[in-house]
């Protein structure tokens, strides 16, 4: 029986590449052969949007978390092999207020929601939103590794130190087995303060740091409006690069081949 993979694609604030992380990766790992569910858990619904996807006419990760359909009617095949989507739509702001109201075990409604799901995938990546401390802790519930995409910036330690705490509430509640991954440096430069920032992340004993560090890539953002994952829109870019360095340092992490 294969063993599935959760990890939640997390960090404090937004716009450090979490989407850019989850939609590249996602399609990587498939590319290599593994099957991959990619979660969208962001009402913004930026991943959903990514592979033009977006319908809130169809069934989401809303109307499966509230209990509406099951899971498997609400995961749709992506236009790349192995590759399968879980979507968002924008009503999905709604599961805040549904969760606060359960009076019992809402950290596990996602986990519940999903039962039997695991088993038909290699890899589920969960796209996690900058806010909604409930989603994101129903997310921290059901994964088994973390991934921190973080701009090396002066916030970015207190960014961790933020995390830190979290991870120590989730572990000692919900899930004990829960592990950081890594902290991922996304959108580097080669400037000076950018290099001394990158130095502190990678230097710091908060969480292990990923060697692989995304370079900024106009490549990476003009994937978006091709609604393509980099490894196909520009595979010999620096951004598709350095999202294969990712995925071969984390197959490496989880004593996986590189190729199945």
């Amino acid at each position: 029986m294969r063993k599935t993979i959760k990890i939640a694609i997390t960090y404090e604030k937004g716009g450090v590449g979490k989407t850019t992380t989850a939609v590249n990766l996602a399609a990587i790992l498939a590319e290599r052969g593994y099957h991959v569910l990619l979660m969208d858990l962001d009402p913004q619904s930026y991943a959903t949007s990514y592979y033009a996807m977006y319908d809130d006419e169809r069934p989401g990760i809303n109307d499966v978390m509230m209990g509406r359909c099951e899971a498997a009617s609400a995961i749709r095949p992506t236009s790349f092999d192995k590759l399968d989507l879980l979507p968002c739509t924008y009503d999905f702001k709604d599961i805040e207020t549904f969760l606060m109201m359960k009076t019992r075990k809402q950290e596990y409604t996602l986990r519940d929601a999903l039962t039997g799901i695991a088993e038909n995938y290699d890899f589920i990546l969960m796209d996690c939103p900058p806010s909604g401390n409930r989603i994101k802790t129903n997310a921290l519930t059901y994964a088994d590794y973390v991934l921190l995409p973080t701009i090396p910036d002066d916030y970015a330690i207190h960014g961790l130190l933020c995390m830190a705490q979290e991870m120590v509430d989730i572990r000692s509640g919900v899930n004990p087995g829960l592990e950081v991954m890594g902290v991922l440096v996304t959108m580097y430069e080669r400037t000076a303060n950018k290099k001394a920032y990158t130095d502190a992340l990678q230097s710091q004993d908060i969480f292990p740091c990923f060697r692989t560090v995304i370079r900024k890539n106009t490549a990476l953002s003009a994937a978006i409006n091709a609604h393509q994952p980099i490894n196909v829109y520009a595979r010999s870019c620096n951004g598709c690069v350095d999202y294969m360095a990712l995925a071969d340092e984390i197959l490496e992490k989880l004593g996986r081949k590189q190729d199945v």
